[in-house]
Order: structure tokens, then C-alpha cells, then sequence
């Protein structure tokens, strides 16, 4: 036992050295990007809107998502691609587009709308895998709509995501994209206060990581780059070409000990005993509304929506 928490000891220790010194204080108000407000804090009445997003089928989910965009009056598009009645017969699938600017896209941000099913046929709750990345995204675009943008930014709601990616290799199948285009990923968002990322190395140029970094020191939120993330929409905009970064929101602990897990090179043991408990919860029966957390939703949105704008600004 002495051993394994030694052992332990210093697979940990060096994790700081991969955390912003920014995120240890008190949360702080964002530098003003001058060209638009930050989103809104998060209340319980976002809460009872992800509480809609509970429903027996993604065709329903995807209703839902369609309702909310016309409530906040943020006018999309619907893309459709073949589904292959992967997903209870459904023979196509539904991304929704918000676009902002005009011509072809230089920023992606984007986050799947769909959820898993279950072992027994019943569709999960999936409220932080990926509901919360739909309510983060519903803010970001909300201040995206009035913003001073220097390019064309897309907001992206994927379907299919939990189905093999298929949404969001269909969207990157269909698009022309601007020269030097990038996409953030905005998935597992719903609770903590650490922000992980990847790919992010700050040794290695890349071009989102960075200003993911730079992201988080302005919003006085810490954050831990690795060099690998769980699957998600990101990796169909890597295959084709185009940088992209996912995001993901949990407490410092769980962000630490899923890096382990993700890159440590752990024996069977330790990646059982480091396991933290997302890994626990999406994909399962607990993946419930009680797991969402406002300040967290609050600091994914502002995070995303000023990474959006500095993504924009970068282009010129």
C-alpha cells in the first residue's frame, strides 16, 4: 500500500506543471473583448431547460434544440445525412447550423446533441455527455449574435456523434472551408472547475491550444492540456486537415486523474484505481440533470465564447 501511494505521489506531483497559474484565486471578472458581452451567469431556469433535452428518442432531442434556437430567435439550418439506421431506425440524421458572417467558415464551434443508449434499449439522460455542451453552445451563440466579427463563425450542433462521429464527418465531408479555418470541440461541460483540453501541449505550436491557455488566464480559470482526449467531434476535423481542440469541464481532481489515464502508460491497476468518476457516469443511467453545476456552465460558455472571438481576431 506504501508503495502505490508513492507511486501515485509522483505520477501527480508533475501535473502542476501542466495547470495555469491563473486558476487558483477566486473566479474574476473577464478582460472586455470590446466586441461583445460576455454570456450571462447560468440560473436554474437553464437548468429546467436541459431537463427537456430528457426524452426517449434523439429525433426528440433534436424538436427540442429546434425550439430553444427559435425561442432565443437564432435563425439555423438544418443539414441532413445519411444515418444508416444506426440509431432506432433512422434512416438520416440532423446537424443544425447557426451561421454568423457570411462565406465560408474560419471558426467551428461545435458539440454533439445527441445521446447514448443504454444497455437495456432506454436512450440516456445524457445531460453532461452532451446537454450541457448544447446549453453552453445556446449561450455562445446568443453573444455571438451580436458581436463584431472579422470572419464567418459557424455553431454546430452534431448528430450522430455518440453513433461513430457521424455528424460531424458529414458536416466536414459538405465544407469549404476559409483558408487557415479551425474548430473547438465543446463536449463534457457540466460540472467543475478545472478546464481540460486537448490536443494541448504548450511546448508544441499549435494553432488553438494557445490561445486556449491564454483563454483561461483571462477568465482566472485553471486549466491542464493533454496531448489526448476521449473521441469525440473534434477528430473529423484532425483527419481532414483541420486544427481543432475539444473541450471538457470537470474538478481539478478529476482532470488531473483522467490525464493519468488518458497518457500516464498505467498498469492495469492503476488506471482501475485512477479512473475518475465522469467515466463513471456518462454513458450510464447516472448521467442525470443533478450533475449540472451553473458556475461550471457559466465559465464553459464565457471560455468558449471569448476563444471563439480570439479565433476570429487571429485571422486577420
Amino acid at each position: 500500500m506504501i508503495a502505490r501511494r508513492v507511486a501515485l505521489a509522483r505520477l501527480v506531483l508533475p501535473l502542476s506543471l501542466l495547470v495555469s497559474g491563473c486558476g487558483a484565486g477566486p473566479e474574476q471578472e473577464p478582460v472586455p473583448t470590446g466586441r461583445t458581452s460576455m454570456p450571462a451567469p447560468f440560473t436554474d431556469d437553464m437548468i429546467a431547460v436541459a431537463r427537456r433535452f430528457v426524452q426517449p428518442s434523439n429525433d426528440l432531442r433534436l424538436a427540442v434544440l429546434e425550439e430553444e434556437l427559435r425561442r432565443r430567435e437564432l435563425p439555423y439550418a438544418l443539414q441532413t445525412f445519411p444515418g444508416g439506421g444506426a440509431d432506432e431506425g433512422r434512416s438520416d440524421g440532423q446537424n443544425v447550423v447557426v451561421s454568423f458572417g457570411a462565406g465560408s467558415p474560419r471558426v467551428v464551434v461545435g458539440g454533439h446533441f445527441d445521446a447514448d443508449r443504454l444497455d437495456d434499449g432506454a436512450l440516456s439522460h445524457g445531460l453532461v455527455d452532451n446537454g450541457a455542451g448544447v446549453l453552453v453552445l445556446l449561450r455562445v451563440a446568443e453573444a455571438l449574435r451580436d458581436a463584431a466579427l472579422q470572419g464567418t463563425i459557424h455553431v454546430v450542433f452534431f448528430d450522430m456523434e455518440e453513433l461513430g462521429l457521424l455528424g460531424s464527418r458529414a458536416y466536414v465531408e459538405a465544407l469549404d472551408p476559409a483558408p487557415g479555418a479551425v474548430m473547438v470541440n465543446v463536449d463534457i461541460v457540466g460540472y467543475g472547475d478545472t478546464l481540460l483540453y486537448g490536443p494541448g501541449d504548450l511546448e508544441t505550436e499549435h494553432p488553438v491550444s494557445g490561445h486556449v491557455h491564454r483563454v483561461c488566464a483571462r477568465h482566472a480559470v485553471a486549466c491542464v492540456g493533454t496531448p489526448r482526449m476521449p473521441p469525440s467531434d473534434d477528430r473529423s476535423f484532425e483527419r481532414a486537415g483541420i486544427p481543432a481542440v475539444s473541450l471538457a469541464m470537470l474538478p481539478a481532481d478529476e482532470a488531473h486523474r483522467l490525464w493519468l489515464f488518458l497518457n500516464g502508460g498505467l498498469s492495469d491497476s492503476l488506471r482501475g484505481a485512477l479512473a475518475p468518476p465522469i467515466l463513471q457516469i456518462i454513458h450510464t443511467d447516472r448521467d442525470t440533470e443533478d450533475k449540472l453545476e451553473p458556475a461550471a456552465l457559466t465559465r464553459a460558455a464565457r471560455i468558449v465564447t471569448d476563444l471563439a472571438l480570439a479565433l476570429d481576431a487571429a485571422a486577420q
